[in-house]
């Protein structure tokens, strides 16, 4: 029953990581504008990280509307919905 109950927080913990906020975000929401991805990590610093690593493995992609101010949107790609279907999938088992 312990070893469960730690099972559970560790996967928790994981569910609110960065990374994984953010790909459910945009699996519920779909295209995310950088300040709204902001208001959910807080750091900016973190948050340009999370997703400078989700560009780079292929989960999101980045577009940007050269306006004043410059816009920056980013979205699932198809592998980053599987991605986040999985995550999904396990948040709901969990409670």
């Amino acid at each position: 029953m312990a070893q469960a109950l730690r099972l559970r927080l560790r996967i928790g913990n994981i569910l609110k990581t960065p990374t994984v906020v953010i790909l459910l975000f945009m699996l519920e929401k779909g295209e995310a504008r950088y300040s709204q991805l902001a208001d959910l990590v807080g750091s900016r610093g973190t948050l340009s990280a999370a997703l400078n690593e989700l560009e780079e493995d292929g989960l999101i992609s980045r577009r940007v509307l050269d306006s004043k101010p410059i816009r920056t949107f980013y979205s699932l790609t198809a592998k980053g919905r599987d991605v986040a279907a999985g995550f999904m999938a396990v948040k709901k088992s969990t409670g």
